[in-house]
């Protein structure tokens, strides 16, 4: 059973990784986004309720992250060369920085601002520094402005799902679902 991508695709950890973080992520960013909409307790309820889904899923995020970084991208196949495939390993890249600035961002946001991180009602975080509220302003503009980056992302991510079924039918869609069969010496270390 291949764990580890390949020199041309990816393994059962990176495809599990893609996918149950692709899943986390669309969470966040539905009930980070519903945040600035309410008031009051609802307003509340719905950061405790996006804190606590970050912070259960806290370490598999940073798996996903520090994974990719250190396999790299499997190379292009033949029928997938081109400006396009760098492109989609740029922007895959990009969004997992911008996760990565997220998972430090919003714990810093709530420490600093002087509150604690309450994780649903199973236990809390407390503050291990001193109220800052520059600091707190600083981090809310990171963790917004990297949430745009990563909904973004999703939508160009989206559009070369789209042509890659629809228009190039070259594989890559199932790339991500079927593990790569090793051929020999053939694990990937971009």
């Amino acid at each position: 059973m291949p764990w580890k991508d390949t020199a041309t695709g990816y393994g059962w950890m990176s495809i599990a990784l893609h996918w149950i973080t692709a899943v986390w992520i669309t969470l966040l960013l539905f009930y980070g986004n519903s945040i600035g909409a309410l008031l009051g307790a609802d307003r509340s309820d719905a950061i405790v309720r996006h804190t606590s889904i970050a912070i259960t899923g806290y370490v598999l995020l940073w798996l996903r992250v520090g994974w990719r970084f250190y396999f790299g991208h499997p190379a292009a196949t033949q029928k997938q060369r081109g400006a396009a495939f760098t492109l989609g390993k740029w922007i895959h890249l990009t969004m997992l920085v911008a996760v990565g600035l997220m998972l430090i961002s919003g714990p810093l946001m709530v420490w600093s601002r002087g509150d604690d991180i309450v994780v649903f009602d199973w236990f809390v975080l407390s503050t291990p520094m001193a109220t800052s509220f520059a600091l707190s302003d600083f981090c809310s503009r990171v963790h917004t402005g990297s949430a745009l980056v990563i909904f973004l992302g999703i939508l160009l991510h989206l559009g070369g799902v789209y042509k890659h079924l629809a228009f190039n039918q070259d594989g890559t869609f199932t790339k991500i679902l079927i593990p790569s069969k090793p051929s020999g010496d053939d694990s990937c270390s971009d």
